[in-house]
């Protein structure tokens, strides 16, 4: 099956990641390649975003996949929320439009851990902005 050819490093790495209701969800911090084909064409099988996944790609995999492990632990149904199935991509343009909701993603649970363990127990944290 014959599919659109990409310059990864150009049209994917690094570009905002946006979800189906435009909100910004993080960054394509890394790509999972599937097994070359009789061409030797690679398939990217997964966007992968969020805490760890950048690490993994700088040459710290060891500290890159226990940060993802640690992330994972968080979700409910213990999945890897920093692997995003390329299947989930809808639009590569100037920023990665995806057809999930941008809480599916680990960048959003990094930053809900931070909210309810970090920011969350600074006093006056609790006092809406816009009182």
């Amino acid at each position: 099956m014959a599919g659109r050819v990409l310059y990864a490093g150009l049209q994917l790495l690094d570009r905002q990641l946006v979800d189906r209701t435009g909100r910004l969800c993080g960054k394509v911090d890394d790509l999972e390649l599937g097994d070359p084909d009789a061409e030797g064409n690679r398939r990217v099988e997964a966007v992968l975003s969020g805490p760890g996944a950048l690490l993994g790609r700088t040459g710290h995999r060891r500290l890159g996949d226990w940060l993802r492990r640690f992330v994972a632990g968080s979700f409910p149904d213990g999945g890897d929320p920093v692997r995003i199935p390329f299947t989930r991509v809808v639009e590569i343009g100037n920023h990665v439009t995806l057809d999930m909701a941008s809480d599916e993603a680990a960048s959003s649970a990094s930053e809900r851990w931070v909210r309810d363990h970090v920011i969350g127990r600074l006093p006056g944290s609790r006092i809406r902005a816009d009182q």
